[in-house]
């Protein structure tokens, strides 16, 4: 690996950009759901 090179920074720096705006997003979302989940009822078997 010592010989990698990124082909154009710029499309880099746009495609590492998205990837973590979109992970970002992901999990912001999974917490805003996990937060307005409401909570599981239990059922009594006798």
């Amino acid at each position: 690996m010592d010989q990698y090179q990124v082909r154009r920074y710029d499309a880099w720096y746009a495609h590492i950009t998205l990837a973590m705006t979109a992970a970002f997003l992901a999990i912001i979302r999974a917490a805003e759901a996990a937060a307005s989940k409401p909570p599981a009822r239990r059922t009594k078997t006798a």
